[in-house]
């Protein structure tokens, strides 16, 4: 193979790289550049997650039951307990059997 034809396959391996790069690059909603200041209500949680780890700001996102998501400070003591409810809820269920059809 001629060092020409060697040089443009490196080139675009280099671009095809670079592309799949900017395709898996963060979204707005993967991480937290506000948060809620006001304490949202317990019943009106469904779940939460933290933010990713490459995010510039460390945050937790609630789902709400009606599905719109909020970005909270994990620092504050109402998130902190909120998290701990949530937990206690998901870890302390007993599991239902499903009924035979």
């Amino acid at each position: 193979m001629s060092s020409g034809s060697l040089l443009l396959v490196l080139l675009v391996l280099g671009c095809l790289q670079s592309f799949t790069e900017a395709q898996s690059a963060l979204t707005p909603e993967q991480c937290c550049f506000k948060f809620q200041t006001k304490i949202i209500p317990q019943r009106l949680i469904k779940g939460y997650k933290e933010t990713r780890l490459d995010c510039t700001k460390a945050g937790i996102v609630f789902t709400l039951n009606n599905g719109r998501r909020v970005c909270a400070d994990p620092g504050d003591l109402w998130v902190k307990n909120h998290m701990k409810k949530i937990d206690l809820r998901f870890f302390s269920e007993p599991i239902q059997p499903q009924k035979k059809r």
